[in-house]
């Protein structure tokens, strides 16, 4: 779906990206990570050329991006920030129509899509689609903000921190959120942040950038378990990365699975989901002072247990 071929960009005397290659295949959510001034919003933006490169090529579904007026590209690629951009004096429902209209829907297709978008992001429609963003939360202009860059059903959508200024709880919600569209609309995205962890949940794959350079790429897994430096690996949290990879892993990676009838979970004998991390698993056996968990199905049906000896037995 996007390809960037050497690609540069010089702003006077210096290199901000330094001739990267990049491959997004369609459907794929990929994230940029990396220290502040290491390129990943220059590269991100260079995509749909609200910064122009200086050297080599990119191309969307194998056509370069030259070869299309810049006000047409971007208005077939949904683009998300952290400020929102949403225009103030507007409601809800004219922001999130915004990029429909130009295209020239017809109203009642932009009403449409309009409605279902925001029904999908949790705003229901008799409630906010008149409201100002000034009178929304910072979780709810976010959601409007990703409503807005999906109205014109983009093959591309492009996130700059959209979560980044919000507090950990808002912020951990829309990143389920996000996932739960990307799991049903298979977008191709690329997303960049600082954060580690929320490259680290929410990723196919991570690129991690260096002085405007590509310095390891690849799955959340395969980066935990062979980080190409000392800088990746401090990126990834160092001594901290054993807990990262367990937070990745699910419970049913481990579990023994038994056919028998086994005991509910109780204050006493504590349960974990099929589904939960190994990470939050471990959480439960420190706090509860146990070496063995039952197990349990979306039914709340014992099915299985985990020992502290499976977890610590997990292949590295």
């Amino acid at each position: 779906m996007i390809e960037l071929l050497n690609v540069s960009k010089v702003f006077g005397e210096e290199r901000a990206v330094d001739g990267i290659s990049l491959t997004v295949a369609s459907g794929e959510l990929c994230v940029l990570v990396g220290t502040s001034g290491c390129g990943k919003s220059t590269t991100l933006r260079m995509i749909n050329r609200l910064i122009e490169h200086s050297g080599g090529q990119i191309l969307i579904d194998g056509h370069q991006i030259r070869s299309f007026n810049a006000q047409v590209l971007r208005r077939r690629i949904g683009y998300a920030i952290q400020s929102t951009g949403l225009f103030p004096h507007w409601t809800v429902a004219r922001n999130i129509g915004l990029v429909p209209r130009l295209l020239k829907w017809a109203p009642a297709r932009v009403e449409a899509r309009v409605t279902e978008l925001m029904e999908l992001l949790g705003l229901e429609p008799a409630l906010f689609a008149d409201r100002m963003p000034a009178q929304l939360s910072g979780g709810q202009a976010q959601r409007v903000g990703v409503a807005r860059a999906l109205a014109a059903d983009p093959d591309i959508l492009l996130m700059d921190e959209p979560f980044g200024a919000l507090d950990p709880i808002t912020r951990e919600t829309l990143q389920d959120e996000l996932l739960r569209l990307q799991s049903r609309l298979r977008k191709t995205i690329v997303f960049v942040t600082h954060d580690m962890d929320e490259a680290l949940k929410l990723a196919d794959r991570i690129v991690v950038m260096q002085r405007g350079r590509i310095v390891q790429q690849g799955s959340p897994q395969a980066l935990l378990r062979d980080p190409a430096d000392d800088f990746v690996e401090s990126l990834l949290g160092g001594p901290d990365r054993g807990l990262k990879q367990a937070a990745l892993t699910p419970v049913s990676a481990l579990m023994q699975a038994q056919d028998q009838d086994l005991p509910m979970g109780s204050a006493a004998s504590p349960s974990v989901r099929v589904d939960d991390s190994l990470r939050l698993a471990l959480s439960l056996m420190l706090w509860h002072r146990r070496e063995r968990l039952t197990v349990i199905d979306h039914t709340g049906r014992p099915i299985g247990t985990l020992s502290l000896h499976d977890l610590l037995g997990a292949p590295q």
